[in-house]
């Protein structure tokens, strides 16, 4: 697709002919081949699935096309193709390399999928995650806002939620997700303004709603019906021979379990680090916690930097986070790289570290030891030499101490100066 001529008509969505499992609704319904990622979309234009489309697909296998209809239409039933003449199937992948003075990872997070918990029947279509409900609720969703059991599509009566699915769970992760009950109060709210007879019950270990005016929409949600039963976690959800889902708890208030019949359960799974976080550290310099979040330097003083100078972290790839936190630290990432490239220079430590290039061995054993990255082999008098970028580097001294031709030199820290400050003691 040729994006400089396309203009996000969306013609070529409408007449492709072949359809595939719409990845952006989690599945719930298809899309084309050629098709617009979703709705809001920017830049708002067509991609080709290159594995699904049907002209691919024919070119693999007989080498001719088999189909051109999003390119050409199909003139003799009056269908016309891309009016834009944007289509072109010679395109090719192309790698850029961007020279940048600071980067900023923002890689988002991914939602736990719910196959983990066998407890839950999670092969039944009416048990979803709650990614998958609020693209049902959505006006662009798979039912175009249509509340709709994934099974049947009829109206659901009873609605089940059940918050902390994989999070405070030494199982799998024991850190909470932090806005599982928010979203769990709005799509309860939501529900019982749009559908006031619908019967809606929430599991909660307990109720964390601390921000501003939270605490208000948790009050205002109760006082319009939902039903919240606060205990441990949900034990188990059954699927009946009629089709309906026992879900089985324990309410703390009532000190007695507790069982319901519902039409559908929808399951607050935990907030995970994207697919490839560990790449990007590694590629970065950055760190990883335990939890595979990428860590900043400090919480309080230095939230936004990692341990690799010039990278920067903002939103849930740091840890899970509501919306106003994420734009609150996306803007303190910006600013930070800002002040950092604006200037046009680099102000660093004097106390670095320095390789003589005539006495390194080019074993490059110094280049992983490096915590911070700042350490690569560069040409050298026809050989591979270390050279350690000044910029990057914080002067731990891990370099000099691993060198066996000992031609790192840490400036402020030499053995000469190290032996003659004892050599002063001693004296004295």
């Amino acid at each position: 697709m040729d994006w400089d001529k396309c203009i996000g008509c969306g013609v070529c969505t409408e007449i492709c002919p072949s359809r595939v499992p719409n990845e952006y609704n989690f599945g719930l319904n298809q899309r084309r081949a050629a098709y617009i990622e979703y709705p809001q979309a920017v830049p708002k234009k067509a991609v080709i699935d290159e594995a699904n489309c049907l002209y691919f697909k024919s070119m693999k296998k007989t080498g001719k096309p088999a189909c051109e209809i999003c390119k050409k239409g199909i003139p003799p039933k009056g269908i016309q193709g891309c009016p834009a003449d944007a289509i072109k199937f010679d395109d090719k992948d192309e790698y850029v390399n961007i020279k940048v003075g600071a980067v900023i990872i923002a890689t988002g997070f991914k939602p736990m999928p719910k196959h983990y918990f066998k407890e839950y029947s999670p092969h039944s279509p009416d048990v979803i995650t709650s990614m998958e409900f609020e693209r049902i609720l959505s006006a662009t969703g798979p039912t175009g806002g249509e509340l709709k059991r994934p099974s049947d599509g009829t109206k659901p009566k009873t609605i089940v939620f059940i918050s902390c699915v994989g999070s405070r769970d030494e199982r799998y992760h024991t850190y909470c997700s932090k806005v599982c009950c928010m979203y769990m109060l709005k799509h309860a709210r939501i529900l019982k303004e749009k559908y006031p007879d619908i019967k809606l019950y929430l599991f909660f270990i307990d109720v964390r709603t601390a921000g501003k005016d939270f605490e208000e929409f948790y009050v205002y949600t109760r006082e319009l019906g939902v039903k919240v039963i606060k205990g441990g976690r949900v034990s188990a959800v059954d699927v009946k021979p009629n089709g309906k889902l026992r879900v089985r708890g324990f309410d703390s208030d009532l000190c007695a379990p507790v069982e319901l019949d519902a039409d559908m359960v929808v399951l607050a799974t935990a907030i995970e680090p994207p697919d490839g976080v560990d790449e990007l550290s590694r590629m970065f310099s950055a760190t990883c916690g335990r939890e595979g979040f990428l860590r900043e330097v400090h919480t309080k003083l230095y939230p936004v930097e990692t341990s690799a100078r010039g990278v920067f972290i903002a939103g849930c790839v740091q840890g899970p986070k509501d919306i106003p936190e994420s734009i609150a630290q996306a803007r303190a990432a910006a600013s930070a790289a800002a002040a950092l490239i604006i200037p046009g220079k680099i102000k660093f430590e004097a106390i670095v570290s320095e390789v003589d290039r005539d006495k390194c061995s080019s074993c490059g054993v110094c280049v992983p030891l490096c915590p911070y990255g700042a350490i690569k082999l560069e040409e050298y008098k026809g050989k591979e030499k270390a050279y350690i970028e000044p910029a990057l580097c914080a002067g731990c001294g891990v370099c000099a101490s691993a060198c066996p031709s000992r031609a790192i030199t840490f400036h402020g820290f030499t053995t000469e100066q190290i032996m003659a400050q004892i050599d002063a003691l001693t004296e004295a």
